[in-house]
Parts: structure tokens; sequence; C-alpha cells
């Protein structure tokens, strides 16, 4: 890490809150083994009637400020004492967030000092939007990109689903470029937050920053936060308090199109020794282990991903009248449901394009596109986009890799849809009661990566492009922190205002290699 010097201090609330501890939800828990939700904001220029003391001093205590309506981040993040006889929320490797105590970790709060100017470090969105990689138009090579550089390097409460005492939930890093220029990095333990649940934090951090600056503008963007994780655990089918699950209610939830690949199996082919410790970590002792029924689950492929091959990243940036395009095309395919999306087209075109590169074209073997999928507009009563918290999941859409290849783009473009439009609130509410009686949240993995398998999370419509601290600044460039594994593809809106999507892709080397040298086929339908 190019560094000349950092500082670090734990922050806490500007508001002091009760002492309150607050179970997390059922879908909090099923993600505490992801990574962290994070990102990183890159912006040209500090105002230049501003000295670098009073930047620094207006972000700090505009973030406690912000803060006071998110106490719980600058909490103790930790696993609930288990209980065999209470109720959900108490079994094991349930997640719990104590608060407003004298012994609260606090948010770490890190400055530090990079030697490159941001021109330096990354183009302009119109540069990223025009160049070229291969025969790819609009695709810009990010792999000089260091992500680690400019976030945090230390550990959060329970990444390893173990240590938490002292480790805090959330860590900000400030990075001060050369000429002035300055970066914002965030991580959050992922069972705290999803992206709209960090984005609703950094809009209000941003609405409240411009104000110290002098800036007073409407409203915040996102809206204020609701934090109360039961209302999620409340949509839950059946009684998730009672000792033993719903035989019907769980068979419903296993119909569904959920992986189940269990991390327990490290006998499988494969398996990753440095994933062991962690899997360890997920298991009940012994005495709670030996009375409980282990729900069916299946071993995850782990000879289909080679985690020892470079994994490329690749920024393609799709315009709206390319995605209109798209669209109008899958609705041309004979059968083609009628409700398809701009979204649906892109990402049944780059499922394909991906299965493709990967040189399956000829292949029997089963391939999967993972999509991930929020809650709140899924369950009933339906939550507000202002919840806070991680509610979420994954599904999927699969079928032998030749027939993905040879599948037109209305075709597949309608799975997607048909199995997003499955997860109505009873099929939600289903998944809920058997997740709430899992022996351990974290045994088992609705996704994988790979080169049969493709995970698509989606960031639309959380305006990470508006972001500014200080008025009249917009950022740069809006990076979304994602591990760089085979098969991980982001998608947000457009950072140049013309209707389109970037499409942050994490692939294979050798296939990015053929994706970007087919050009114009990549991108044809």
């Amino acid at each position: 890490m190019a560094t000349i010097d950092s500082t670090s201090t734990r922050l806490q609330p500007a508001q002091p809150s009760t002492p309150t501890s607050t179970p997390l939800s059922i879908l909090d828990a099923t993600v505490a083994r992801f990574t962290p939700t994070g990102a990183i904001w890159f912006f040209d220029q500090k105002p230049a009637h501003l000295g670098q003391k009073i930047l620094l001093e207006h972000l700090q205590s505009s973030f406690a400020e912000t803060l006071s309506k998110f106490p719980h981040w600058a909490g103790q993040l930790q696993w609930a004492p288990v209980n065999p006889k209470g109720n959900h929320t108490e079994r094991f490797n349930r997640p719990v967030v104590v608060y407003g105590t004298d012994n609260d970790p606090g948010v770490e709060w890190r400055v530090v000092e990079h030697h490159l100017r941001a021109d330096e470090i990354i183009p302009t969105a119109e540069e990223r939007a025009s160049s070229t990689a291969g025969s790819q138009p609009r695709a810009w090579v990010g792999d000089d990109f260091n992500q680690q550089s400019f976030i945090s390097p230390n550990p959060l409460a329970l990444e390893n689903l173990r240590d938490y005492a002292g480790l805090p939930g959330m860590q900000v890093q400030i990075t001060l470029l050369r000429g002035g220029g300055y970066a914002i990095g965030i991580k959050l333990a992922h069972c705290l937050a999803d992206a709209q649940s960090l984005m609703v934090f950094v809009h209000l951090w941003a609405y409240n920053s411009k104000k110290q600056f002098g800036h007073e503008s409407g409203t915040p963007l996102l809206g204020e936060p609701v934090f109360d994780p039961a209302l999620l655990d409340s949509c839950a089918a059946g009684d998730i308090d009672g000792p033993e699950p719903d035989q019907a209610i769980v068979q419903a939830a296993h119909k569904l199109p959920l992986h189940r690949y269990s991390w327990w199996d490290t006998a499988v082919e494969g398996y990753p020794a440095f994933c062991i410790p962690t899997t360890e970590n997920s298991k009940p002792p012994p005495e709670i282990l030996e009375q409980t029924r282990v729900a069916p689950s299946e071993p995850a492929p782990w000879l289909s991903w080679d985690l020892s091959r470079p994994v490329s990243h690749t920024l393609l940036h799709f315009t709206g009248t390319e995605l209109r395009q798209f669209q109008a095309h899958a609705l041309e395919s004979p059968g083609c449901r009628r409700d398809i999306s701009r979204l649906d087209a892109l990402l049944a075109h780059m499922w394909i394009s991906i299965t493709r590169a990967r040189g399956l074209t000829d292949s029997s073997d089963p391939v999967y596109l993972d999509l991930s999928l929020g809650a709140r507009q899924r369950v009933s009563p339906t939550l507000p986009d202002t919840f806070i918290g991680s509610p979420l999941f994954l599904t999927h859409v699969g079928g032998p890799a030749a027939l993905t290849c040879k599948q037109t783009l209305g075709e597949t473009a309608s799975r997607i849809r048909e199995t997003m439009s499955g997860f109505t609130a009873d099929a939600v509410g289903a998944m809920l009661h058997d997740a709430a009686h899992e022996v351990s949240p974290q045994r088992l993995w609705q996704a994988f990566l790979g080169s049969q398998h493709t995970i698509v999370t989606s960031w639309l419509r959380l305006r990470l492009h508006e972001v500014d601290f200080v008025g009249g600044a917009k950022p740069r460039y809006t990076h979304a922190v994602m591990p760089k594994m085979d098969g991980c593809v982001q998608v947000m809106d457009s950072a140049i205002g013309d209707g389109g999507m970037d499409v942050a892709l994490y692939l294979d080397g050798e296939a990015t290699r053929r994706l970007l040298d087919a050009g114009g086929d990549c991108r044809g339908p």
C-alpha cells in the first residue's frame, strides 16, 4: 500500500443512547459469513478555500452526528448467548448487537495519506465509458486498481465467526490524495448492512456534511433509517420460536430455487483448507448438535472453482440505448414474458456471454446464475426502503451449459423474471421459517463461484454517484467493494447519466480475454 502516514481512532455517536441489546434478523444471521459490505468514493479536489484540517474535522463531526441515528453500528456485534429453551434469536450463532454502553467499540476512523493523485488512480467516468479492451467497446480493465489501499485492513467483529470483543462492526477510511483529492472508503459487517442500508447512511452523512460546509439542501436522498429487525422476523410463516419446525412449511421452502450447499462438508474433494477454521466456528458444540436434526443439504462443487487461477476485474458500460435494444430484442422472442425489465435482459445477455467465454458451449455440465434478491418488498407487510439490516437472499436460474449458450435472450430473460416473481410473501415467509430453525445459519450457502456459477448483485437506484460531502463535488469514481473472485458480477447505474448501467465483472483471466475479444458479438443480441 503506497501510503505516507496514517492515524486511527474510534468514533461514537454525537448523541448517546440508552443501553440496548437488539437481536438481528433471521436473514442477518444467514449472511454473517459473507464478505463485508463496502464502497469507496473518489473525489478530485476538496474546496480550494478549505484546509485539510477543516475538511477532516467537518467530515468527522458530521459522521458522528449521522451515527446518532445508527447507534448500533458503533455497538458490539456479537453472538447471542445460547438458550436451548429460548426463542429463535437465542439459538446457536444468532447475532445480537449491544450498544449505548461504556464498552461500545465504536466505529474505526482511519486517516491515510496517499502519494498519488486521483487522476493517477482512476480514469473519469467518461474515460472509462469510452475505453476499449480487446475488441470490446466501453470496457475499462481495472486490474491495476487496488481496492485494499482505500479500506481498512483490520478485522471486523465476527469476521471469522468467532472473535468480536472490542472489534468494530463498521470502519471508515479517509484517504488524502496528492493534489487535494480524497477518497472515502466504508466497510460494514454484512449482517449489519446490505448495500441499501449503507446508502441510507451515506446519503444522510453527505446531507449533514454539506450543512457543515454551508450548503443547505432539501432532505436526505433516501430518507430516515428504520432499525427494527423483528419487523422482518414477524413475516416468517408458522411458529419460529417453537422447538421444532413445521414440516409442511419446511417442505414448501425446500421446493424453492435455493442452493443448499453445505460449508460443513469439508471432506469434499477440492475443499480449500483455509476455509476450515471459519467453518469450524460455524458449528455448534457437540452437545447441541447431538440433539438437533440437521436439514438436508448438498456438497458444493469445489472442483469447479480453481482458486489458484488469476481473476480479472473489468468495468463494462452499457448505454441506455443498448439496454432498450436488449429488452426489445428479448421481447421479440416467441413466448417471452411481457414484464421483463432492462435489467432482466442485461443479466440474460451477461450470463450467456460469460458461459460462452468460459468455453462451455458444448458442455453438459450445469451452470447457474445466482441472483441476490432483497426481501423488503417481498414480505407482507412490506418493509420500508430505509429498513436497516441485510434482508437479502440468493436464488438461481440454472441448466446445462450448452443449452444456456443456445437459448435466446428472451427465453433466458423470461426465466430470470419468472424465478424472481416466484418469491411471493408466502414463499419468503416459508424460507424465513426454515432459516429460523436452521441449526447454524452459516452452514448453508445459497450460491457459489467458479466456472459453473455467476453471482449477480444489483446496486441500482441507490444514487451512489450523487454522493457529495462538501457541496458541488460529485465523485470521480464510485467503487463497490467486491471480492475479486471468479464469477462475481455487480451492477449499478451509469456514472455518466445516459440512462445506462455499469457492470463490474470479476472473471477468470482467460475467460475475460475471450469475452473482451468477442467485441461487438458479445454485445449483440
